[in-house]
């Protein structure tokens, strides 16, 4: 009967590094959020209208007020269900920002932040508050684990779908169509930048990887700048014969197999060992024993 209300969490990998710590608290990404959110909860309750230069206003951002467009999701008014949004926050975002680390994932939150508040404001749709945010981090730890099981073996992919489904529907019934648009945004600007940090393996076929800051693709062109380096020079003229004794010269092969390993032990910290096929398993396996 336990076993119904089990919980099953993939084992975490990784540990993100802390910004900084409040005495026994580190301080990360997901925990600064939630903290700042907190905190607006108390002042809302000395005074509302102290955070309203923080909400995202359309009429203000047009008066170049442009920092609501990031400063939305921190407003928080207290109440039980936002309670369990931050909740719901805090914890799947440790998950997340253990697999991208402190800086993709705070790069991760401003741009499913910035770009669905650009968009909010374009259709004269005011927002606050951390939920659009929340979800968004929730659906994409559900579409890096689809599979994970949720109270009563529930698969998290089925679960993910429900309430997403619920949500589309409320938008629909209530003719919400901005509302709509607004979900539609964020949740697609969160599949897109998740994908481009190597995250959602599932969505590979339709969602695409773009160069986003902290991104692989971003970066991609690096690594052929960093392999054209010249080596240090002694000053000797080394050539190259049949004889011993010359130093060895690393062949155009060998820099080629260090760049394909380094590319596989780069998708192995991105997501896992899992992420890799049984083909690139035996190939890494075979470029490691060959490079020794």
């Amino acid at each position: 009967m336990a076993g119904r209300f089990a919980f099953q969490m993939p084992e975490r990998r990784h540990e993100s590094q802390p910004w900084f710590r409040l005495g026994q608290l580190d301080v990360s990404t997901t925990v600064l959020v939630t903290l700042m959110c907190a905190m607006s909860m108390v002042v809302w309750a000395i005074n509302p209208r102290f955070l309203e230069p923080l909400a995202l206003i359309p009429s203000r951002v047009f008066e170049l007020q442009l920092w609501r467009v990031v400063t939305w999701p921190i407003p928080t008014q207290p109440t039980f269900w936002t309670i369990i949004t931050l909740a719901i926050f805090w914890y799947f975002g440790r998950e997340i920002e253990g697999l991208l680390g402190r800086n993709r994932f705070a790069w991760f939150l401003v741009l499913v932040t910035v770009i669905p508040g650009i968009i909010a404001t374009l259709v004269n749709l005011p927002q606050f508050g951390l939920r659009p945010i929340q979800f968004a981090v929730f659906l994409t730890f559900i579409a890096q684990y689809p599979f994970a099981r949720f109270f009563f073996g529930i698969p998290a992919w089925a679960l993910g779908a429900v309430f997403l489904a619920l949500e589309t529907l409320q938008l629909l019934g209530l003719r919400d169509t901005r509302g709509l648009i607004f979900l539609l945004v964020t949740l697609a600007t969160a599949a897109v930048v998740a994908r481009s940090y190597g995250l959602a393996p599932t969505l590979a076929r339709f969602v695409p990887a773009l160069p986003v800051p902290g991104s692989d693709a971003a970066s991609e062109r690096r690594p052929k700048q960093r392999r054209s380096r010249p080596a240090r020079s002694s000053g000797r003229t080394v050539v190259e014969g049949p004889w011993g004794g010359a130093s060895p010269v690393p062949s155009a092969d060998s820099v080629s197999m260090q760049a394909e390993l380094d590319g596989l032990l780069d998708k192995i910290s991105a997501s896992g060992i899992d992420s890799l096929s049984n083909d690139e398993k035996r190939r890494l396996n075979d470029l490691s024993k060959r490079l020794r």
